[in-house]
């Protein structure tokens, strides 16, 4: 069922696409800010209980609902699965977002091609000034839109995408603020997104030039939950055969390496749904 649902989601995403306003998170700021009005004055929220508690009730609810669902009528199951899939990817669909940007940059529509690019950032107010930041705020975006749900749907199921959606809300709130609560959220986004990383990196590796992605995360890789990030863009980067992570690029080259990084994205996500076929097929997963 994993596979089905995986491939009927990145089919409606690539074909039809999910409108923002279904996909508002809007519900858990407003949930948040309740929490933070009963609770922050009790010793317990500021810290990894007070993270455990803001996440427990909307999963529980999902898990309430599935229950009924399974209960009622079973095979309404995948339905249910593949909604939740829909609404934790994103929030918009990655693909045309870059050939959009591409085309603004091929026309040298400098107005357009930085609105574009703030359209990548995981941040609201983190504009990429150069090329170089818009290559990695390209490869963070594909991180925590796309391959992040994924592998935490196909491990855990709807529960499992529900759980990384929603602690990077928590972790976009709590990003510039210091205290044991957004330190719990961290650490809990940080763990969440160690296997990720390594699998990214080994698909990078796979999909491009192998020798300059191993490289590269030789250097970066250190065993720690803090490198994730500077592992996916190390091997990411390395991975396209002419761009050297250190440099900064002409605009022929930049055009060139749009267009392979968006290749080698593509190339990450069927070797990930390859991987994940033979896994069914083995009766891994069901």
């Amino acid at each position: 069922m994993t596979l089905i649902v995986v491939l009927i989601g990145l089919a409606i995403e690539h074909f039809i696409g999910v409108t923002d306003e279904i996909r508002r998170l809007s519900w858990f700021d407003g949930y948040i800010n309740w929490l933070e009005r009963q609770l922050s004055r009790q010793v317990y929220w500021d810290g990894p209980l007070g993270v455990i508690i803001t996440l427990a009730v909307p999963l529980l609810i999902l898990l309430l609902l599935q229950w009924v669902v399974l209960a009622v009528f079973p095979p309404l199951m995948m339905l249910f699965a593949l909604a939740v899939l829909l609404y934790c990817l994103g929030p918009r669909y990655l693909n045309p977002q870059i050939e959009e940007y591409i085309e603004a940059v091929q026309l040298s529509d400098f107005t357009q091609a930085e609105y574009l690019a703030r359209g990548f950032a995981i941040m609201e107010d983190d504009h990429p000034r150069t090329r170089q930041a818009v290559m990695e705020t390209i490869l963070l975006a594909a991180n925590q839109r796309l391959f992040g749900v994924l592998f935490w749907f196909i491990v855990l199921g709807p529960f499992g995408a529900l759980l990384y959606r929603l602690n990077c809300v928590l972790w976009l709130r709590q990003y510039e603020i210091h205290g044991n609560y957004s330190d719990a959220c961290r650490h809990l986004y940080n763990i969440l997104n160690w296997p990720v990383a390594r699998l990214l990196a080994f698909s990078y590796a796979l999909t491009g030039n192998m020798v300059q992605a191993v490289e590269a995360w030789r250097k970066t890789e250190t065993n720690s939950f803090l490198v994730n990030e500077e592992v996916m863009l190390a091997t990411g980067l390395a991975s396209l055969d002419h761009l050297s992570p250190e440099e900064e690029i002409t605009e022929e080259e930049f055009l060139d390496a749009l267009h392979s990084l968006q290749g080698l994205l593509n190339r990450a996500l069927l070797l990930w749904l390859s991987v994940l076929g033979i896994m069914t097929l083995s009766g891994w997963l069901g």
